[in-house]
């Protein structure tokens, strides 16, 4: 619970307005982690950013007193600041630090926002959210769900473009359960085995070809034998008068062999009912010769008889499958970091356009073997031949 409630509270950053009576000071005793940690790049005299915080008071008396230490807590919180060629605070003193910061802060919302003023929140952006979760949880998250951080031309912290809905702020615990579920699964798995995971195409993806091959090869036959029939009803003298209503209707001279006669074979008398031979209807008929054998066998024959199929696979560029997808057991893949090694080469007299493999997410949204969910993560250079393969890692 109280990893969620970090989180929840890392979700804003308060940007603070005025009244009196209470007196808002952040304690002396943090100046030195200030001095040590700050001032280098912060002080009168470099100002970098524009930002001054030797002359910045620990009395927080205005709102713009207000809106500078709410900016330090921030990128203080998202691990910004100090940058990492700089020294780092050690962990206690840099909670400890934010800590009385992030009462200060609240305070002075407290004793600002009763002078009538307004209190604007706005959210974290992309960049910083993501730096929370991961000084939190120690879990590096893909924040590309988040609302966009665009609007405010080419910063991606001006408060005005960063508002939020409960829409998008589900959307920011969503992540956060995330973070928190992938800690603890980290955690558990600590003591587990190195899995170690091996694919290999010619066992796999030349097999999944093999198996789709002779679908079409079956397929077709059942074809073959609706045809005929269909090729026999046209020659009847009965449907003579059909064929020329087709042929008016597509513009056609010649239906011999043409998509349109065995797509329209129901108007004809006499013609095999397609459901027979294990297709919906005519055009399902027609769409598994057209759409199917005709389009892929041959493509998918070509591959399959050429040398080196029993050492691996091609990726193709059209039909066939054009990427591997490697699916380690989900009961046995815990989170961590992994290692991907692929043995490849480049075939002899090939496009150089065609050296290339990406690696990415299989999008899982219909049932074409090709495609990524979203952008690759890399991509290599294939300098390896068949003959020679290389390693990639």
């Amino acid at each position: 619970m109280r990893t969620k409630c970090l989180i929840v509270s890392a979700l804003f950053a308060v940007t603070l307005i005025a009244s009196a009576e209470l007196v808002v000071q952040l304690p002396e005793k943090h100046l030195d982690f200030l001095d040590a940690y700050c001032m280098d790049c912060h002080d009168s005299d470099t100002k970098k950013g524009k930002v001054d915080l030797e002359a910045l008071p620990l009395l927080v008396k205005t709102i713009e007193h207000a809106e500078l230490w709410q900016k330090v807590l921030n990128v203080l919180n998202s691990g910004e600041m100090p940058p990492e060629n700089k020294r780092q605070p050690e962990k206690i003193a840099k909670a400890d630090f934010l800590e009385d910061l992030a009462k200060t802060m609240v305070l002075a919302r407290k004793k600002l926002s009763d002078s009538g003023g307004q209190i604007t929140m706005r959210r974290l952006n992309r960049r910083e959210y993501h730096n929370t979760i991961e000084s939190l949880t120690g879990v590096s998250l893909n924040v590309e769900s988040l609302p966009p951080d665009g609007g405010a031309g080419s910063f991606d912290t001006v408060g005005a473009s960063q508002f939020i809905s409960s829409d998008q702020f589900e959307q920011y615990l969503e992540l956060g359960r995330t973070a928190i579920d992938e800690a603890f699964a980290r955690h558990a798995s600590m003591d587990q085995k190195v899995l170690t995971f091996r694919v290999e195409p010619e066992k796999t993806v030349n097999v999944m070809s093999a198996n789709w091959m002779k679908r079409l090869e079956e397929t077709h036959q059942r074809y073959l034998g609706w045809k005929a029939g269909v090729d026999q009803a046209a020659l009847a003298p009965e449907n003579q008068q059909a064929l020329e209503k087709i042929r008016k209707k597509y513009n056609l001279t010649d239906l011999t062999n043409s998509i349109r006669l065995y797509q329209n074979a129901d108007l004809l008398k006499g013609v095999p009912d397609a459901k027979n031979f294990g297709f919906k209807d005519s055009n399902d008929a027609e769409f598994s010769f057209r759409g199917g054998y005709d389009r892929m066998y041959a493509y998918q024959k070509h591959y399959a008889e050429l040398p080196l199929s029993d050492r691996g696979t091609y990726l193709k560029l059209g039909w066939g499958y054009q990427r591997i997808v490697i699916s380690p057991p989900a009961d046995k893949l815990a989170p961590g970091e992994y290692k991907l090694r692929i043995r490849a080469g480049a075939v002899k007299g090939s496009d150089p356009n065609r050296h290339y493999i990406q690696i990415g997410y299989p999008q899982r949204n219909n049932q074409v073997p090709a495609g990524f969910a979203g952008k690759p993560i890399s991509g290599h250079q294939v300098n390896g031949t068949t003959e020679n393969p290389e390693i990639i890692e």
